[in-house]
């Protein structure tokens, strides 16, 4: 029996968010969020420390995927 083999091709992304990273006070790890734009109390996933951060304008946030067609611009064109 011959079994049939499926090409894994590239997948292209769908879209993106933008990665702001947020130094603990406690421990120093970097805690990556995605666009906080409102004031949050997080929690380290290190120390468990809990600390607030500032938020991001979110026109910025916007701003960024709009230039970038939500990430499609950013794709190699080798793989277009």
């Amino acid at each position: 029996m011959s079994a049939k083999r499926k090409v894994n091709l590239p997948v292209k992304p769908v879209r993106m968010d933008v990665v702001y990273y947020y130094p603990c006070p406690h421990c120093g790890r970097e805690l990556p969020l995605i666009s906080p734009v409102q004031p949050v109390l997080v929690q380290c996933d290190k120390c468990s420390g809990q600390f607030p951060v500032v938020p991001v304008d979110e026109r910025m946030s916007r701003f960024l995927k709009l230039i970038s067609a939500n990430g499609r611009a950013a794709i190699d064109q080798d793989y277009l």
